[in-house]
Parts: C-alpha cells; structure tokens; sequence
C-alpha cells in the first residue's frame, strides 16, 4: 500500500478528471462548477495524500465529487428558496403601489437587521456577497455545516417575521 507520489496523483487526474467532470456534470448541469468542485476535490486529494492510497484514491474521488455536488445542489435549492421569498415578499403584481413594494422590501431589510449578528453576516455573505458556504465558512473560521444552520435559521426567522409584518400593515 504505497501513498500518493507526485506522478500517481498526475496518473489519477489524466484518468479520472474526465470521467468525474461528467460524473458532477450529472448532478449540477453547470460545467464552470464542475470545473471548481473538480478543483477542490483534486486539492483535498493532494492535501490528504499520505493518508490517501493508491488502492483507495478511485473511490475516494468519487465520494468527494458526490459529496461536492451534493453540497451545491442543497446550496442552490436555498438560494431558490430565498428568491422566491424575496419576490413573495416584493410582490409583483402590476396593480400594487411602488410605495407598498418599497414598503415590504424596507420589512425585508428590517427583519434581517434583527437577525443575531453571526446570522445576518452569514446570510449577506452568501445572498448579497455570492459568496460559497465554503468561502464563509474558512472567512468566519466555521464548518460549512454551521454556515448552513445560519442560512437555514435566517430564513425560517425572516418568513415568520416577515410574514407576520406585512400581515399586521395589512389588516
């Protein structure tokens, strides 16, 4: 059981990059972010190299791809999920005042100022920066998984908030 030498991990990217750009082209239908998951996941190959084998490389490359795409489809469903309650919120009715748009989108942007401070950073990094969980989390020095729980959190604390907001301004 020999660990990675410099020329079997050039072996393994010449064999396998095709193969797994294909293989995350499955999951994400974006080939710029197969292209950055395949990065990453080369990286984390040649970091873990002395613990990685020559036996045990195939099937660790196509764990962290899965692993990977998974993560950005998840990422994508949230920002899918906070557009749509961005526009429910804004409502784009073409019989609705400017003033009442204006108005919900300021609820919007009070209801995110109340967020607890980590949580607010969190969520104007990812939605109002663009930037990947990842790239939050290694900034903030948290797991991708905490990053996450802010996202989550922020949310489900913006739609109660929100909702119950414009309700009251309704009524």
């Amino acid at each position: 059981m020999s660990h990675l030498t410099t020329d079997l991990f050039n072996s393994l990217y010449r064999k396998h990059y095709e193969q797994l750009f294909y293989y995350a082209y499955g999951f994400t239908d974006d080939a710029e972010v197969c292209r950055d998951i395949l990065a990453d996941v080369f990286e984390s190959l040649w970091t873990h190299r002395k613990k990685i084998t020559q036996e045990t490389a195939h099937s660790y490359l196509y764990q962290c791809v899965r692993n990977k795409c998974i993560d950005y489809v998840r990422h994508q469903q949230l920002n899918r999920q906070y557009e749509s309650f961005i526009k429910g919120t804004a409502d784009t009715d073409t019989d609705m005042e400017p003033d009442a748009t204006e108005e919900r989108m300021q609820t919007v942007l009070e209801c995110i100022d109340l967020l607890p401070p980590k949580t607010k950073l969190v969520l104007e990094e990812c939605y109002f920066h663009n930037k990947k969980y990842k790239e939050v989390a290694t900034a903030l020095d948290i797991s991708t998984n905490a990053v996450k729980k802010h996202i989550v959190k922020a949310l489900s604390v913006l739609r109660e908030r929100c909702r119950g907001t414009t309700d009251e301004k309704n009524s």
